[in-house]
């Protein structure tokens, strides 16, 4: 940095000037019998836009015996540091501002794109469904047909037809024979998709 420079110059000539200019115009410290320039503005309380100005000393005074809270109870000041953790946004616990249903039973809507139950919204066993009334979805019917179950199967119908597909399809099962593993890779798929759409 070059402080021979004639632009280092016009900045402290300019700042010197506005320093005297404050001065002229009366702008003196606020604090108590201080006759130095007031060039640090401070605000003058928690609800007023108004600001108070005193020299460097005082307000670093000012400013370690400044208090926001002055004023306000304790139980105020409580309930503002907690709303300032939320930037004095309204927030909710979790599960309270729910529509009339409160169960994952009630939750039923259609979802032609099973986008929501792989989200975990469908885990529902089959015997919730029976009672409900309501239907299995599309892919789950697909996953159903590969396991040769039909709609009305329940968890361990699928878990039990698993097991049996699995041991009829295996390489090892048939002496290595692999025409079947694509069959047996799709079961897995189906029985996979089950399981994480809940319904076993």
């Amino acid at each position: 940095m070059n402080l021979n420079s004639k632009y280092f110059d016009m900045i402290r000539t300019a700042r010197e000037e506005k320093r005297a200019q404050m001065v002229e115009d009366g702008s003196r410290c606020d604090w108590p019998e201080c006759l130095k320039s007031g060039d640090y503005p401070a605000p003058a309380g928690p609800q007023a836009n108004a600001r108070r100005h005193f020299c460097y000393d005082h307000v670093r005074e000012y400013n370690r015996s400044y208090n926001y809270f002055e004023g306000m109870s304790q139980a105020e000041a409580e309930s503002f540091r907690r709303a300032a953790q939320t930037g004095h946004r309204p927030t909710w616990s979790m599960g309270t501002r729910r529509a009339h249903g409160s169960k994952v039973e009630d939750w039923q809507f259609q979802d032609p794109l099973e986008i929501m139950g792989e989200a975990g919204f469908n885990e529902v066993n089959a015997e919730q469904r029976a009672a409900a009334g309501s239907k299995v979805t599309s892919g789950q019917k697909r996953a159903l047909d590969v396991m040769e179950l039909s709609e009305t199967a329940s968890g361990d119908d699928v878990r039990k037809k698993f097991k049996i597909l699995v041991k009829q399809y295996h390489p090892d099962a048939n002496g290595g024979d692999r025409t079947h593993e694509d069959k047996l890779q799709s079961v897995i798929q189906a029985h996979d998709y089950l399981k994480a759409s809940g319904f076993c």
